[in-house]
């Protein structure tokens, strides 16, 4: 006879967490799967290391597999939370044309048109989310609340700053004498900002939520 099954599914405020730690690590580790290559592009990977394609890959799936998800509050989030889940699987899935998806004429190819946008429109959905969990968080009295509505906004405004200075740099300002990675800070500030938004979201980290709101991890013996 089949048991009662035990409370372990993940609700929402795991799969913030999940999804907020990928992708803070993210960046980090195609850096570092791609020995002896500065990477100018996370996406790059892709092309170089069988370990950093499929690093990258993975772990963009699971970040698309948990926004598919999640539903949020509201019939508006639900909807961006999916296409944010497909914008976030195309850029997985259409390689971007960094190394070798150019055409015979060096003119971008379609798949590589399509990983760019979808990556910006990744980043401009999860901006918006961000903006959306610093609003949810001005509703509330609490001190930690308000701690966690400043990241919030901090994380949005490091996500467009990013998307400006990629923007500037399409436009042809010379940031050679800054650095040579300019793609790759920039996704890295986005992925980053992302991560440490849904980390905060997730209601799991201590010292910015309070006791009544905070959410615990209980594994039942049942």
């Amino acid at each position: 006879m089949d048991r009662k099954p035990l409370d372990t599914e993940i609700d929402h405020h795991t799969a913030k967490l999940i999804v907020g730690a990928i992708a803070l690590s993210l960046a980090s580790f195609t850096d570092l799967l791609t020995p002896g290559v500065s990477i100018s592009s996370i996406s790059l990977s892709y092309h170089l290391t069988d370990n950093a394609r499929d690093v990258f890959v993975g772990s963009l799936c699971v970040i698309s597999a948990f926004l598919w998800s999640y539903n949020g509050y509201s019939l508006f989030q639900a909807v961006l939370s999916k296409v944010a889940a497909v914008a976030v699987a195309a850029v997985a899935f259409f390689p971007c044309d960094c190394f070798t998806g150019r055409g015979i004429d060096g003119d971008a190819t379609v798949t590589g048109i399509v990983h760019t946008a979808s990556a910006i429109s990744m980043f401009i959905i999860l901006a918006i989310f961000c903006w959306l969990f610093y609003l949810r968080a001005r509703g509330k009295g609490s001190k930690e609340a308000k701690v966690r509505g400043r990241i919030y906004r901090i994380c949005a405004v490091a996500m467009v700053g990013a998307m400006a200075v990629q923007l500037l740099d399409i436009l042809g300002v010379d940031f050679s004498g800054i650095t040579q990675r300019v793609t790759y800070y920039v996704e890295a500030t986005g992925l980053m900002a992302f991560g440490v938004a849904w980390m905060t979201a997730s209601r799991m980290l201590p010292f910015i939520t309070n006791e009544d709101e905070r959410v615990k991890i209980e594994l039942s013996g049942r």
